[in-house]
C-alpha cells in the first residue's frame, strides 16, 4: 500500500514539474521583456497584433453580444460566412480565458494563454510517456521540457491558434495504443474529435502522422494476419467517427474552403528538392530562427542536445527488434524527406504552399524524434558504447562544421550561437557517457534535467530575443479611438451602415470593435470578394482587401455611410499631436464633399449623406456585368450605369492631361501613360513633377497599376508624402483633389529603382454632381430593413418599375434564402460577387434569411456519429457485459 501510495504521488509529481517548469521559464523571460501587464511591450507581433487579436476580440463579442455571428458576419469585408473562420481561428478552449479580459488588455489574456499553452504542451507529453511507462521521475520531466520548448512551439507562439496541435497530439497517440491494445476505446477518437474541432488545419496534418504512425506500430508489433486486419478495422472505423462527429463543423468549413483556400490549390506539382537537405542541420543550433525565417525559412526542429542523441542511438537499440527499428527508419526517412521534397511538402499543407511560415507540419518530426529519444533510453546508468558515441559525435561535429563554414548563409546563426550550440554537444555526451552506480542514479538525472533545462531554456531566450514586439500603447491607444468612434456612431445610427476608414490599426479593425469597415484578413477569405476589390480599385491579395481608395460611386452604393480620419488627415501627417500612431490609410479629399459630424482630440467622423442601404433596384443589366480587371474607371462606370438605368452608357469620368511635367535626371516623354522612363545617371535622384489646376470643384483622381507601390516609387502630394497603401495587385484609384479649383497641384513620382514604369497612370475628374444625381434617383428604390441581424433581415422596398432585379451589396452565399412577399425565390449571383433576383413592379416585403450551407446535414452526420461510436464502444468495453448480465437477472 506505501508503494502503491508512494508511486501515484511521484507520478502527480511529475505531471505537475513538467506543467509549471515550462510556465514558470516562460513567465520569467516574458517579465524580463516587461510584457504587459507587467510593462509596457506586449506579445503581440507579426499575424498574432496583425490579425489573431481582433479575431480573439470578436470571438469575445460573439459569444457575450451577438452569437449569430458565429455564422455570418458584416465586419468580415462586405460580409461572409464566419463558421469557417471559428473553425481555423477561435475554437480553441483556451480563448475562454479571453472573456474576462477587456478590449484594452486583452494582450494581458493572451499572454497567459500562451505562458499555459507551453505548461499544457510539457504536461501532455509527460502524461503520454508516463501512461506508456517509455520514462519516469525527472527523465520523464526531462523530455516533457524538452517538448514543451521544442523550436516549433517557440517559434509559434506568434501562431497561436496552431499551438493546441502538440498539446492534443501525446493524448491522441495514448489512445491510439489503448485502441490498439484494447485498453481504452474512448481516448483515441474523443481527442481526435477534439484536434479537429480545435483547428481542422492542424488535424489534417496530425491525420497523416496516425497513418505513418499506424503503418510503424503493425510493422513493429505484428502478430498475426487476424490481428492487423482487426487493427485496420478499428482504426479506420474510430478515425471516421472522429472526424465524423464533428461534421456539423467540417462539412460547412470544406465548403468555406471550396469558395476560399481551395480556388488556389496548386495544379502543377513538381518533383523537385526544394532547397538543399543540409541546410537543415542548421535549424539544430541554438536560436535558429528570426523574423526572416517567417516568409520562407527552414523547418523549426530543435529539441535539444540530449533528445537529438538519443533520437539517432533508438537506431543502435539492442533492446529493440530490427523490424522496429527499419520501420522507424522509413517513417523517419518520410518525415524529413517531407521537409524539402516538394509533393511530400504540398501533401501536409493541403496542396498549398503556405504563406509564410513553412513546414508548419515539423511539430510532428519533433513529436517523433522525442518520442524514438525516449524509447531509446532503457538503462539510465550505463554508458554509451564507444561506436555508437563515435557516430554521434561526427554528426554533432559536422553540424557545427557545416553550420561554421556556412553561418553567413543564414541570418539566426552567429559565432556565439554556435559556441553555445557546440558546448551543449559536449555536455551532452558527457551526461550520457556517465557510468553511475546505483547511488548515483539519482544525481545523473538531476543532471539531465537540470541540462535540458538551461539548454532549451537558452534556445528559447535567444530565438525570441531576434523578435521586435508591439507596445501596449502602440495596440491600445489606436484601439481605444477605433472604438470610440464605433460606438459614437452607433449610438447615433440604427440602421445598417459600412464605415470607411481613413486611419487603421490593422485590417481587421472591424471584427475587433464591431464595425462594418469593408477590410479584411484571412486565410479563408472568400476568392470573389479580393476579385471584386481589386476591381473596383481597392487593394486586395488573396487573404486580404482594404476599403482604402474608394469613390463617391463605391462608397454610396457599398453604403460607405460613416467615414472615420485622424483628426489631421488632411495635413497627411501618420500621426496625431497626442503622440501616438493612427495609420493613415490613403488620400480622401473628397472626404470634405460629406457631412462633418463629430471630432474629438484624436478623430473625427463624416457622414456620406448619398450613402444607400443594403438592397435597391436596378435595371437587369445588372446580371451582365463582366469583370474587368485593372480598369476601375470602367468598371464603376458599367456598376453605377446598370443600377440607375442609366441607358445608354453615362460617362461620369473625364481623362485630363497635366498642365506641366518636369523631367529630373530621366530623359523627357510625350507620352506619359504605360511609358517606362530610366535614370539618365545612376547615382543620383530621378523624378517626375506632374502639375495640374482644376478648372472644377469637383474630386480628381489617379489610377495607379500594380507597379507603381511603394517598392517602385515614392509618392508625394503638393511636397508632402502621399498617403496610398503599400501594396496592390491591380490598378487603383488615389484622390488627389476636391475643391481645389485654380488651386495647382503637385504630383510627384520619385524613382526608388533605375527604371519606372507609369502602369495605367492616368488622371481622372468625376463629375460629382452627376453622380449625386444618379445616386438620388436610386435611393427612390431602395430596401430599408426594419429587422435587422447579421444572419436576418427584413424590410419593405417599393419598385417603380417593371423588370427590375432587387440588387444587395450581401456577397452571395448559398446560405442565404430569399422571401418575396413570404414567396421564397431563388437569389442569383451577380456581378460574380452579390445576391439578387429578379422583382415585379410593386410595393413588396423583402425578407433574407442565412444558415451555413450544409450545416443541418452536417448536424445529423455528426449526432449519427456520435451515436455509433457510443454503442460500438460501450459494446467492447465492461459496460456491455455489465448492462448484459444486468438485464438477464
Amino acid at each position: 500500500m506505501k508503494k502503491r501510495f508512494n508511486s501515484i504521488f511521484l507520478d502527480h509529481n511529475v505531471l505537475w514539474f513538467s506543467f509549471f517548469i515550462p510556465m514558470g521559464i516562460s513567465l520569467v523571460y516574458f517579465i524580463s521583456r516587461q510584457m504587459f501587464p507587467f510593462g509596457n511591450n506586449t506579445i503581440l507581433t507579426v499575424d498574432l497584433g496583425q490579425q489573431y487579436v481582433d479575431f480573439y476580440s470578436f470571438f469575445k463579442d460573439t459569444l457575450l453580444h451577438h452569437p449569430e455571428r458565429f455564422f455570418f458576419s458584416f465586419s468580415k469585408a462586405i460580409g461572409g460566412q464566419m463558421i469557417g473562420e471559428w473553425a481555423y481561428y477561435l475554437l480553441s478552449p483556451f480563448n475562454l480565458i479571453l472573456l474576462f479580459f477587456s478590449q484594452q488588455n486583452i494582450t494581458a489574456g493572451i499572454l497567459l494563454i500562451t505562458i499555459l499553452k507551453y505548461g499544457f504542451s510539457g504536461l501532455s507529453f509527460a502524461y503520454f510517456l508516463e501512461k506508456r511507462k517509455i520514462t519516469d521521475g525527472l527523465i520523464t520531466i526531462s523530455f516533457a521540457t524538452s517538448y514543451a520548448f521544442m523550436a516549433w512551439n517557440v517559434a509559434n507562439q506568434l501562431n497561436l491558434i496552431w499551438t493546441d496541435a502538440p498539446i492534443l497530439l501525446p493524448f491522441i497517440i495514448l489512445g491510439f495504443f489503448n485502441l490498439m491494445e484494447k485498453k481504452n476505446y474512448w481516448l483515441y477518437p474523443l481527442t481526435l474529435a477534439l484536434m479537429f474541432l480545435d483547428n481542422y488545419y492542424m488535424g489534417y496534418m496530425v491525420a497523416i502522422f496516425l497513418c505513418l504512425f499506424f503503418i510503424w506500430y503493425q510493422t513493429s508489433y505484428f502478430s498475426s494476419i487476424q490481428t492487423l486486419l482487426k487493427n485496420i478495422r478499428n482504426f479506420i472505423i474510430h478515425s471516421f467517427l472522429a472526424a465524423s462527429s464533428v461534421a456539423v463543423l467540417l462539412i460547412p468549413t470544406f465548403y468555406t474552403l471550396i469558395n476560399s483556400k481551395g480556388q488556389y490549390t496548386e495544379q502543377n506539382i513538381h518533383l523537385k528538392i526544394e532547397y538543399n537537405p543540409l541546410k537543415i542541420l542548421s535549424k539544430f543550433t541554438i536560436g535558429s530562427f528570426d523574423f526572416e525565417q517567417m516568409p520562407t525559412g527552414y523547418p523549426n526542429l530543435f529539441i535539444g542536445s540530449l533528445g537529438l542523441i538519443l533520437f539517432f542511438l533508438y537506431f543502435f537499440n539492442p533492446n529493440k527488434q530490427i523490424k522496429e527499428k527499419i520501420s522507424a527508419s522509413l517513417v523517419s526517412i518520410l518525415l524529413f524527406g517531407s521537409l524539402f521534397f516538394e509533393p511530400l511538402d504540398l501533401l501536409w499543407h493541403g496542396m498549398q504552399f503556405p504563406v509564410w511560415y513553412p513546414y508548419r507540419f515539423s511539430f510532428i518530426v519533433s513529436f517523433w524524434m522525442l518520442f524514438l529519444a525516449a524509447n531509446a533510453i532503457q538503462d539510465y546508468s550505463v554508458s554509451i558504447p564507444k561506436f555508437q558515441a563515435a557516430f554521434v559525435s561526427l554528426l554533432l561535429i559536422g553540424i557545427i562544421i557545416y553550420s561554421w563554414i556556412n553561418q553567413n548563409k543564414f541570418s539566426y546563426i552567429s559565432k556565439e550561437t554556435l559556441i553555445l550550440t557546440s558546448v551543449f554537444f559536449v555536455l551532452a555526451l558527457v551526461i550520457l557517457n556517465m557510468h553511475s552506480g546505483f547511488e548515483r542514479l539519482i544525481l545523473k538525472k538531476i543532471l539531465f534535467l537540470s541540462f535540458v533545462i538551461i539548454e532549451l531554456s537558452t534556445n528559447f531566450i535567444y530565438s525570441l530575443n531576434n523578435l521586435s514586439y508591439l507596445s501596449q500603447d502602440e495596440f491600445a491607444n489606436p484601439s481605444a479611438a477605433l472604438s470610440k468612434n464605433s460606438q459614437w456612431i452607433s449610438h447615433k445610427d440604427s440602421s445598417f451602415y459600412r464605415i470607411g476608414q481613413i486611419y487603421s490599426r490593422t485590417k481587421n479593425d472591424g471584427l475587433a470593435h464591431n464595425m462594418n469597415s469593408g477590410s479584411y484578413f484571412s486565410s479563408a477569405l472568400e476568392k470573389t470578394i479580393p476579385d471584386f476589390y481589386g476591381m473596383i480599385g481597392q487593394p486586395d491579395g488573396d487573404n486580404y482587401v482594404t476599403y482604402s481608395n474608394g469613390t463617391l460611386i463605391t462608397d454610396s452604393l457599398l453604403a460607405m455611410k460613416y467615414f472615420i480620419a485622424p483628426r489631421n488627415y488632411a495635413e497627411l501627417d501618420s500621426t496625431t499631436s497626442q503622440g501616438y500612431p493612427l495609420m493613415q490609410l490613403s488620400q480622401r479629399q473628397d472626404l470634405s464633399s460629406y457631412k462633418y459630424l463629430h471630432e474629438d482630440r484624436r478623430t473625427k467622423i463624416f457622414k456620406n449623406q448619398f450613402s444607400l442601404p443594403l438592397g435597391y433596384a436596378s435595371n437587369a443589366s445588372i446580371s451582365k456585368i463582366h469583370n474587368i480587371f485593372d480598369n476601375p474607371i470602367g468598371y464603376q462606370t458599367n456598376w453605377l450605369n446598370s443600377v440607375s438605368n442609366s441607358m445608354p452608357q453615362t460617362r461620369y469620368f473625364t481623362a485630363i492631361n497635366f498642365n506641366h511635367v518636369i523631367f529630373s535626371n530621366t530623359k523627357q516623354q510625350t507620352t506619359l501613360t504605360n511609358a517606362t522612363f530610366k535614370k539618365s545617371n545612376p547615382n543620383k535622384v530621378a523624378k517626375i513633377i506632374f502639375k495640374f489646376t482644376p478648372k472644377t470643384n469637383d474630386s480628381y483622381y489617379l489610377s495607379l497599376g500594380s507597379n507603381l507601390d511603394k517598392d517602385n516609387v515614392e509618392w508625394y502630394l503638393n511636397d508632402e508624402k502621399m498617403n496610398n497603401y503599400d501594396t496592390f495587385r491591380h490598378t487603383t484609384l488615389v484622390n488627389v483633389a476636391n475643391h481645389a479649383k485654380n488651386h495647382e497641384i503637385t504630383i510627384t513620382a520619385k524613382f526608388k529603382n533605375d527604371n519606372l514604369w507609369l502602369e495605367n497612370f492616368v488622371l481622372y475628374q468625376m463629375d460629382n454632381k452627376l453622380v449625386k444625381s444618379k445616386i438620388k434617383k436610386i435611393a427612390e428604390q431602395s430596401w430599408q430593413p426594419k429587422y435587422l441581424s447579421d444572419t436576418h433581415l427584413t424590410g419593405p422596398i417599393h419598385i417603380s418599375k417593371s423588370h427590375q432585379w432587387f440588387t444587395t451589396t450581401i456577397p452571395y452565399n448559398s446560405g442565404w434564402k430569399a422571401y418575396i412577399d413570404d414567396k421564397e425565390v431563388t437569389p442569383k449571383k451577380v456581378q460574380n460577387t452579390f445576391l439578387a433576383f429578379p422583382i415585379n413592379k410593386g410595393k413588396h416585403q423583402i425578407t433574407l434569411k442565412y444558415t451555413p450551407p450544409y450545416f443541418f446535414l452536417g448536424l445529423w452526420i455528426s449526432i449519427i456519429s456520435i451515436g455509433i461510436l457510443g454503442i460500438i464502444n460501450i459494446k467492447e468495453t465492461h459496460i456491455y457485459n455489465h448492462l448484459k448480465k444486468m438485464f438477464q437477472n
